[in-house]
């Protein structure tokens, strides 16, 4: 909810930095996998991997 405000009051630049920050969730979430003995697949394939997307999102964003 609060990226779709900032981007439609703030711009696009805003949701970008807004997006930088909220990549460290999945990081952590993979770390947390990781250290609790939680398959590898999911915490390379499921918490990774979102990491990657929102951050490629961002960069698309600070393109824009």
């Amino acid at each position: 909810m609060v990226g779709l405000l900032l981007l439609a009051f703030a711009g696009a630049r805003a949701e970008a930095c807004f997006m930088v920050g909220v990549v460290l969730v999945p990081l952590l979430d993979t770390r947390i996998v990781l250290r609790h003995g939680g398959p590898k697949a999911v915490a390379f394939g499921v918490h990774l991997a979102t990491a990657a997307v929102v951050l490629l999102s961002a960069a698309l964003l600070f393109a824009a």
